[in-house]
């Protein structure tokens, strides 16, 4: 089981001009790759690097190879997401992508060599304490960040650890998330959606109030509106996030919930759903539970949530007519229980599951004696 971290290192650059005309050069190489793609509908990247390269190596000569690809890459991949019916933009100082090939990354002594079009260019970092707990991790990928209005270079290192944590005692806790509750612990503890609904309504009338005035102002305020309702869905997820990972257990379960967005439900009924479903970040949620746990040496697993809500916790039959909204009573053995809750349950007892296959297939782990649910 593999956990990446991506850590953010501001950077004293020797020569920041050289860096400069890179991003200069790295947009030009995207708007080729780019107008290819969309002129051709075509998002492959084998495809656009046979028709773009040896045209983008005698007009951008100066440009590292690696970093040429990592604009194809990023053209192409903007591309396939809108499916090539609109033409990628990129920004004047949008991030760059770099590999291990064209950037080396001494966390130890704070030092960074980074390619460029007049070559490799050193800079110097100081490493935040934060961050000194991964020193040992293995260095990936990648990105430089300009902040044009501060005048300030940023370089966004992944690192990647295979390792997992020595746990002498295995407690899991199932989390459940959804539309009616943000997230349902299997100890029992509910984190309710009620106050989030009513401010994200309010966010939504005075949306819908000032796009229909569409004055200057009025898309200032918008503008200025977004920035407020996302740092309060990120507070919220910060402040959930925290209390979980803070619970007595050492594993942390929850659905994958990949391409829940596509899977609306139709009817005019589901749209007050699709509309919760579409504007709450379950993936951010899971992010903060992912490091917030890492970070106490706990672990956060994923697990598959077909049938989690129609299967019974306690006698593990599975009926779709079983639940009944907020409610769910076995048609089988007749177990009653909160609907979420007993999803939360089941989300824990398939975790034991997977960790019984994780750690049995590391070779450094000493098993523990026994491992138990929280429920």
């Amino acid at each position: 089981m593999n956990v990446i971290r991506s850590l953010r290192l501001k950077l004293s650059v020797e020569n920041p001009e050289a860096l400069i005309q890179t991003f200069s050069a790295y947009n030009r190489a995207f708007d080729v790759c780019a107008n290819w793609g969309f002129q051709n509908k075509k998002s492959n990247k084998i495809l656009n690097h046979q028709a773009t390269y040896e045209l983008i190596r005698t007009e951008i000569p100066e440009l590292p190879s690696a970093l040429l690809q990592g604009a194809r890459d990023c053209a192409c991949e903007a591309l396939k997401a809108k499916k090539c019916k609109v033409l990628p933009v990129r920004k004047q100082f949008s991030a760059m992508r770099y590999n291990q090939r064209v950037v080396t990354v001494n966390l130890i002594k704070g030092i960074a060599t980074i390619s460029s079009v007049l070559g490799r260019i050193k800079a110097q970092f100081k490493l935040p304490v934060v961050y000194e707990k991964y020193l040992s991790w293995k260095l990936k990928s990648s990105t430089l960040q300009f902040k044009k209005q501060t005048n300030e270079f940023y370089l966004i290192v992944q690192v990647e650890s295979d390792e997992i944590p020595d746990l002498n005692e295995i407690v899991l806790l199932g989390i459940d998330r959804g539309v009616n509750n943000i997230a349902v612990c299997s100890d029992g503890h509910f984190f309710g959606s009620s106050q989030v609904k009513n401010v994200r309504c309010k966010y939504r009338r005075l949306r819908a109030k000032l796009q229909s005035k569409g004055t200057k102002s009025a898309k200032r305020l918008l503008k200025k509106l977004s920035g407020k309702e996302r740092r309060f869905q990120t507070d919220v997820n910060h402040c959930i996030s925290k209390s979980i990972v803070n619970k007595p257990v050492t594993v942390i379960v929850l659905e994958d919930l990949t391409g829940i967005r596509p899977n609306k439900k139709e009817g005019t009924s589901k749209g007050k759903q699709n509309f919760w479903l579409s504007n709450w970040s379950f993936f951010q949620l899971e992010q903060f539970i992912e490091y917030k746990a890492e970070s106490l040496g706990k672990i956060m697993l994923k697990i598959d949530p077909a049938y989690t809500s129609q299967e019974c916790s306690a006698c593990g039959e599975v009926n779709k007519n079983s639940r009944n909204g907020l409610k769910y009573k076995c048609k089988s053995c007749g177990f009653e229980l909160n609907s979420d809750l007993n999803a939360a349950r089941n989300i824990a007892n398939r975790g034991m599951t997977v960790v019984s296959r994780v750690l049995s297939t590391t070779p450094t782990h000493q098993h523990p004696l026994g491992a138990s649910p929280l429920l």
